[in-house]
């Protein structure tokens, strides 16, 4: 039997009163944040680390990833432009049905600082959700941890933007978590970064990758390497050969995702623990390999491992409407859509080191890839954000209402940032509108997104005709 305790009641110092709390600093909660000051409401963002940024700074997934650039919209082009101006992003590199580059994580915090000081947000560092406040089945304000003690902030409207729906699940919001059997979506990864990183010779010569197998195999023999992701030796080569993640060029580092940490359930404290420790020892070796033994490595060394572990999927609220695994698969478009998002179905199996993320060989896949070459996308609706029985309350980010292949699609960071841009623009709308965001015109949300993205001059343009 669980053992609980009762907290006692106590009177709590109000911090602040705000039209709109943004919850979670990452690409999501900027973007809304921004989307909703710009609108006139007075808004604050929550933020548990001490800068912005998110995923791309704290688990440092500062790559970019597109299939055809469609889904590159509003706010994103602001966040680009910003990057370009400091020569914070590397040039993109497009080919049929693939569109890819790579940020300056340290630049990224000082793109969303100026953004959101210029818009008039708010912001507080260091403060943790303790617990949402939800009176008469409506939100209004949240409890939270900050370094003088337990606080209350009030809000007439409240986004969750926290990657793992802290908010709205601790609301009472129905949520789910993994594949349908296990607690766990998909696998977790440590990046970390290589810094001393001179002229890599890709692709390696044949000869060259004989010689690293037999190293890696001799290294394997005296007990040099332990961890899986180094040990499956064909796996190892083929994140070798494959390349490496390049940041902007003034800066002589790559990143790398080869860590996989399996069955894991994020929202266990206890697992999450044994994870941050296990990818933390995968990158140790794999780093260790790449500095003693790959051409272009002779210099390098480890730099840093990610503050966070990058978790790809936790909690995914229920909101008054959801993105089907079939809505995606098929890209079907709705009236009420409030965003697009075009990646893969893109999910890193929990229970494998080897098993690809994305299946290439079946005719559904190769349909549904020329189809994504040639431009289409799908529509995340305007209920998708809205979290269920409890007004007032917003959603943004990988915790939207999706299903599991679903979310592993619109998980990446440019459609995070629409579905920000979402909320936050329908926060500021139903308070302008005094109606609550559950009676709010989906298509009046629409028609101010079409005017907002369609002023943003696009920060780089991609053909796919």
């Amino acid at each position: 039997m669980t053992q609980c305790y009762t907290e006692p009641a106590r009177e709590l110092p109000v911090l602040g009163d705000y039209d709109v709390v943004v919850c979670g600093g990452g690409p999501s909660g900027c973007a809304a944040a921004l989307a909703a000051a710009r609108h006139g409401a007075t808004t604050l963002l929550l933020e548990k680390d001490g800068y912005l940024g998110g995923a791309t700074v704290s688990q440092i997934v500062a790559v970019i990833l597109s299939t055809n650039g469609v889904d590159f919209q509003g706010v994103w082009h602001e966040y680009i432009r910003g990057l370009q101006r400091r020569d914070a992003v590397r040039p993109f590199n497009h080919t049929p049905g693939h569109i890819s580059s790579a940020v300056d994580p340290e630049q990224v915090k000082y793109v969303w600082d100026e953004l959101l000081t210029a818009s008039g947000v708010a912001l507080l560092h260091h403060v943790y959700v303790a617990t949402p406040i939800v009176e008469d089945g409506a939100a209004s304000g949240l409890c939270v941890e900050t370094k003088a003690g337990r606080q209350v902030i009030r809000a007439r409207r409240m986004i969750d933007a926290t990657g793992d729906g802290l908010v709205a699940a601790q609301a009472g919001v129905p949520w789910a978590q993994g594949d349908g059997t296990h607690p766990y979506a998909m696998a977790c990864t440590k990046i970390f970064r290589l810094g001393g990183v001179e002229d890599i010779p890709y692709p390696l010569a044949q000869e060259t990758m004989d010689r690293l197998r037999a190293e890696l195999e001799a290294a394997i023999a005296r007990g040099e390497y332990t961890t899986p992701v180094v040990t499956t030796i064909n796996r190892l080569l083929g994140y070798i050969q494959g390349g490496a993640w390049q940041l902007p060029g003034r800066r002589h580092e790559i990143l790398s995702v080869i860590s996989r940490v399996l069955a894991v359930n994020p929202l266990d404290p206890w697992d999450i623990t044994r994870a941050e420790r296990e990818g933390r020892e995968q990158a140790r070796q794999a780093a260790d390999f790449y500095c003693r033994y790959v051409p272009g490595f002779e210099q390098a060394y480890l730099l840093d491992t990610s503050n966070h572990l990058g978790v790809r999927s936790s909690r995914r609220i229920q909101g008054l409407a959801t993105v089907t695994s079939e809505d995606a698969q098929a890209f079907r478009k709705y009236a009420d859509s409030i965003a697009r998002a075009s990646w893969e179905l893109d999910v890193w199996p929990a229970d494998s080191y080897t098993a690809p993320t994305v299946p290439r060989d079946s005719a559904e896949w190769r349909l549904r890839r020329e189809r994504m070459v040639a431009g289409e996308y799908y529509d995340i609706r305007y209920g998708c954000i809205v979290a269920f029985g409890v007004d007032n309350l917003l959603l943004a980010g990988r915790c939207i209402s999706a299903e599991h292949a679903a979310e592993s699609s619109l998980r990446i960071q440019q459609t995070c940032m629409a579905t920000g841009q979402a909320a936050g623009t329908a926060a500021a709308l139903s308070l302008r509108a005094g109606v609550t965001p559950h009676e709010l015109d989906p298509q009046g949300v629409v028609r101010q997104l079409e005017i907002d993205r369609a002023a943003v001059e696009p920060a780089v343009i991609f053909d796919i005709s």
